[in-house]
């Protein structure tokens, strides 16, 4: 296959629907984490043992205990369980925040946050957009209409996962401020004690379906050169036999 066909429409045609697989495959991953927002935890300790007193072995251990949560997902939610509901995974806790006895056990159940309809519809994108590119495979669409819609149902799952992320944050946040009640900090909310981030999973997805729309827009614009097509010459005379003497 020439360069410019793996660049046009033979290109995408074939290689559309491993890149919806492959996104697929990656709702298996992290889509939604919950973190500590170091900075403000650290900010309202310091806050806390100016005000109660602390010793400094308990200063540096909580330091440390901060320290050590920061970047790491307390709570872990994959695209499928965004998806359909699913109890998320429970991150572990470093050995230095349990030396003063250990930290409350997280229930998952009680951190499901239920099915998430941008998640949903996304996902169902995806297997339509799997359903087009198969179709051109199959060579049951016209190719400029195959590119079309797969880029439309590409374009339209990316923007409904970046929705979703934006969704699923605000839940989060409202979860965790529904479950601290008046328990929480009095100056800062209790939600600004945590931090709600993208998952690897939804990175590789949204770059997934980035490089689809791409390949398949780019068919449209791309023509492979054709099979120059040989002639036949005109076909040679018979031979002349001479007449006998």
């Amino acid at each position: 296959m020439s360069p410019a066909a793996l660049a046009g429409e033979p290109g995408a045609r074939r290689v559309s629907p491993l890149l919806f697989l492959l996104v697929i495959l990656s709702f298996f991953l992290v889509f939604a984490g919950v973190s500590c927002n170091a900075a403000t935890i650290r900010s309202t300790i310091g806050s806390v043992e100016a005000s109660q007193g602390a010793s400094a072995a308990q200063s540096a251990q909580a330091s440390a205990c901060v320290d050590a949560l920061g970047g790491t997902n307390v709570l872990a939610y994959s695209g499928w369980q965004l998806a359909f509901g699913g109890n998320p995974a429970i991150g572990s806790v470093p050995a230095v925040c349990t030396q003063s006895g250990g930290l409350p056990t997280l229930d998952t159940s009680s951190e499901n946050i239920g099915p998430q309809l941008p998640a949903i519809l996304g996902l169902i994108s995806v297997f339509l957009a799997l359903v087009v590119a198969s179709s051109g495979v199959l060579g049951l669409l016209a190719a400029r209409t195959r590119a079309l819609i797969t880029a439309g149902f590409a374009a339209a799952a990316g923007a409904l996962l970046i929705v979703d992320q934006l969704h699923v944050r605000d839940v989060l946040l409202a979860k965790i401020s529904s479950s601290a009640g008046s328990s929480g900090p009095g100056v800062l909310g209790i939600t600004a004690l945590f931090n709600v981030n993208p998952g690897v999973g939804l990175v590789v997805a949204l770059a997934i379906l980035a490089l689809a729309v791409l390949y398949n827009l780019a068919a449209l614009i791309v023509t492979p050169a054709s099979e120059p097509v040989l002639t036949p010459g005109p076909p040679h005379p018979p031979p002349t036999l001479s007449p006998p003497p």
